[in-house]
């Protein structure tokens, strides 16, 4: 797991990842539309199963989007090291090694 040392960064990494989900995306047309077949198609499948493989199905997605979920963090956090790094390079060449303060 994390430790403590990078509690803070992955903590604001995935408050922002959380952001994008709950107030951006939401307001994303085409986001929205990619969304409503598989909704369908979700609602036909939990309507011809049984409640108990229902709650089945619910356990399983619920497990899957952790994974998912995950997969955001790292994809996020290794852009945001790269992008930092990237940053750096490129004002370490624009003003000079002795220039840069940290």
């Amino acid at each position: 797991m994390l430790s403590d040392s990078h509690q803070g960064i992955h903590a604001m990494i995935f408050e922002h990842i959380m952001y994008i989900h709950d107030v951006i995306l939401v307001h994303d047309p085409e986001y929205n539309q990619l969304g409503e077949r598989p909704g369908e198609l979700l609602k036909q499948i939990k309507g011809k199963l049984a409640p108990a493989d229902q709650k089945l199905l619910w356990e399983y997605d619920e497990e899957w989007i952790k994974q998912m979920n995950r997969q955001d963090e790292i994809i996020y956090t290794q852009a945001l090291m790269r992008g930092i790094a990237i940053g750096y390079w490129a004002t370490l060449i624009g003003r000079g090694v002795g220039e840069i303060e940290v």
